[in-house]
Order: C-alpha cells, then sequence, then structure tokens
C-alpha cells in the first residue's frame, strides 16, 4: 500500500509539474519577453483571450494533482511518523514539501478565482476587464512569480531525494563489522 501511495504522490507531482510548466509556457507566451507584462501588438484580442482560456482550463488538471498529493504526503506523514528517523530521506522530502504548500495553495487560489471567471461568462464575449485583472495578478506580483520558481525548484529537490534516498538509516550486518 506504501508503495502505491508513493506511486499516486510521483505521478500527481509530474502532473502537477509538467502541466505548470506548459501553463507558464501559454501565459507568458502573449508577453513580450524582456518587459514588464507588456502584451505582444501582433496578437488580437482572440489570440490573447484564447491563451487565458487555455490557461484557466487547464488548471483543473494541474491543481487536482497537487491538492491529491497533498493530502497523500499529510497522511504518510501521520502514518509514516515513526520511521521518519530511519528514513532521512523521506522526513526531509516531506518538510520541504509541506513548505512549498502555501506558495502553490496561494496560486491555486488566484487560478480558480480566474477559471471560475472563464466557466461562467460566455467565452465569446471574454472582452471583461475583470478576467483580464485576475489573469494579469497572477503575474504581476514578483515575489509571488519568484517563490513559484522556488517551489518547482523544491520539488525537484524532492525528486532527487527520492532516487538517491540521502541519510537514509541503515542497519550494519554482522558480516560488515
Amino acid at each position: 500500500m506504501k508503495k502505491f501511495a508513493y506511486f499516486v504522490i510521483a505521478l500527481c507531482i509530474m502532473i502537477w509539474l509538467g502541466g505548470s510548466l506548459v501553463r507558464n509556457v501559454i501565459a507568458y507566451d502573449i508577453f513580450v519577453p524582456a518587459t514588464e507584462l507588456t502584451i505582444k501588438t501582433e496578437y488580437s484580442e482572440e489570440i490573447i483571450n484564447y491563451n487565458i482560456y487555455l490557461f484557466a482550463t487547464s488548471s483543473i488538471y494541474t491543481n487536482t494533482a497537487f491538492t491529491l498529493s497533498f493530502l497523500i504526503v499529510l497522511i504518510i506523514a501521520i502514518s509514516e511518523k515513526s520511521t521518519l528517523k530511519k528514513e532521512g530521506w523521506l522526513f526531509m522530502s516531506i518538510i520541504l514539501y509541506l513548505l512549498v504548500s502555501p506558495i502553490v495553495f496561494y496560486n491555486i487560489h488566484d487560478d480558480l478565482n480566474l477559471s471560475f471567471a472563464v466557466m461562467w461568462n460566455d467565452f465569446s464575449y471574454i472582452n471583461n476587464q475583470t478576467l483580464r485583472n485576475y489573469f494579469f495578478n497572477r503575474f504581476s506580483n514578483t515575489t509571488m512569480s519568484v517563490l513559484s520558481g522556488i517551489s518547482y525548484l523544491a520539488v525537484l529537490n524532492i525528486i532527487a531525494y527520492a532516487i538517491y534516498r540521502p541519510l537514509q538509516f541503515r542497519e550494519k550486518s554482522i558480516n560488515e563489522i
């Protein structure tokens, strides 16, 4: 059962990490590179609105995957409390995951606001400034953008912990002494 839980966590993290990277590519495509959120002039309103639509609707998969992995990590943290001393990699992974979670949940909150605004409006009339505000607020906060990047790096670090398993306590056998 424990291996299945680890598999589900790994699958959810891969969906979240890959989906988030794709979503960021979709979102930043409408901005001029090396500027402060300046929209490309060659893009029509339809293209910009469709990018916002793709960004909002794809958040359903990525945010669901992260939330599911978070719940399973909490269950593992509670149920494996006694083995955390022997499994240092698991302890470090759980702590790092819990430290990153508030940042991701803040972004999920912003994504939910945008997704609900997209879902409850007729998309053909999406020239609504509220939708644009939700979208631009998601990227205009420099602190949250930097922390989001750090959260991606932290998750990559968690993956490395799971692969290499540092600080794993191994009892020496009589033959090794």
